[in-house]
C-alpha cells in the first residue's frame, strides 16, 4: 500500500489529508500522531474512569486537552462535535452531558486504531 494522501479513504475519523495541509508534510504528521496515540489511549481510559465517578470538571479539563489536536487529526464533523461538548461540558448541567460524551469515545478509539494503523503502514 502507498504512503500518500490519497490512501486516507480508508480512514472515517483521521483526517489524514487535512493533517498534511495543516503541519505540511507526512513526516510531521507521523511525529505528531505518535505522541497523540499514547495520550489520547490514556485520555480515553481517564474519561471512562472519570465519568464513573462522576467527576464531570475533570472530565471537561480532559476533553479541554483534546480540543487542540483533534481538529487538526480529524474531520471537521466530529471535530466540531467534540469542541462544542467540551465547550458545553464548561457551562451547562454536566450531567445531562454524560451520554454525548460517552458517544465521543467510540470514534476516538477509531481515531487511536486509525492512527496506528497508518503509522505500521509507513513504517513508523
Amino acid at each position: 500500500m502507498s504512503e500518500n494522501a490519497s490512501d486516507a479513504a480508508p480512514y472515517q475519523v483521521l483526517n489524514l489529508a487535512g493533517a498534511i495541509d495543516f503541519l505540511g508534510d507526512m513526516q510531521a504528521v507521523s511525529e505528531l500522531l505518535q505522541p497523540l496515540v499514547l495520550s489520547l489511549s490514556n485520555d480515553i481510559g481517564e474519561i471512562e474512569r472519570l465519568l464513573g465517578e462522576g467527576d464531570m470538571p475533570a472530565v471537561a479539563r480532559t476533553l479541554h486537552s483534546l480540543k487542540g489536536f483533534i481538529p487538526v487529526f480529524c474531520h471537521a464533523e466530529f471535530a466540531a462535535e467534540l469542541v462544542e461538548i467540551e465547550k458545553r461540558s464548561r457551562s451547562d448541567d454536566k450531567l445531562q452531558l454524560g451520554p454525548q460524551i460517552e458517544a465521543l469515545l467510540h470514534p476516538l478509539r477509531q481515531l487511536v486504531q486509525e492512527s496506528n494503523r497508518f503509522l505500521k503502514q509507513t513504517g513508523h
